[in-house]
């Protein structure tokens, strides 16, 4: 997804001033008295990479935040040539504990992969969640293409 435009009113409630750039896009910037989803002061984090390029395909995970403490987790993969078998893992932690979900299996020499899991969590709070860079699939030629570990944060309410 990309950013297509700014609602200025909803960024300046939140403490954000909204810039303009050379080329005419809009932007938010934080200011002093800008604040998280939870009233807490703003504090910019760097999101970490939700898709991992490689030499033999790439590897993505995404969290969506659902509503009522819940997520889905969304990661997979889209190799550059067929695969036989795979074994992909996630770790997930919030402020009430952490846990992990596991797939795998033969792949008939597909060249992608997908997969969910719906986590119902303990409240309203920052979740993360990665997939393990020892995940792999086992490519029909024999090598082994590894997850590069993609990773995601997201506000869950």
């Amino acid at each position: 997804m990309t950013v297509r435009g700014v609602d200025r009113k909803v960024a300046e409630s939140h403490g954000f001033k909204v810039v303009t750039n050379p080329d005419g896009t809009q932007r938010v910037v934080p200011t002093a008295s800008a604040t998280n989803p939870d009233g807490s002061p703003y504090k910019q984090t760097v999101r970490p990479d939700n898709s991992v390029e490689g030499d033999c395909g790439d590897s993505y995970l995404w969290i969506h935040a659902v509503g009522g403490y819940v997520s889905e987790i969304e990661t997979g993969f889209d190799l550059d040539q067929g695969a036989v078998a795979y074994h992909w893992q996630v770790n997930r932690s919030d402020n009430w504990g952490s846990d992990s979900h596991s797939w795998g299996g033969g792949l008939g020499v597909d060249t992608s992969w997908h997969g969910e899991w719906d986590v119902h969590g303990g409240g309203a709070g920052w979740e993360t969640a990665g997939v393990l860079p020892s995940s792999d699939a086992l490519l029909w030629d024999g090598e082994i293409c590894s997850s590069g570990g993609p990773s995601d944060s997201e506000y869950i309410i």
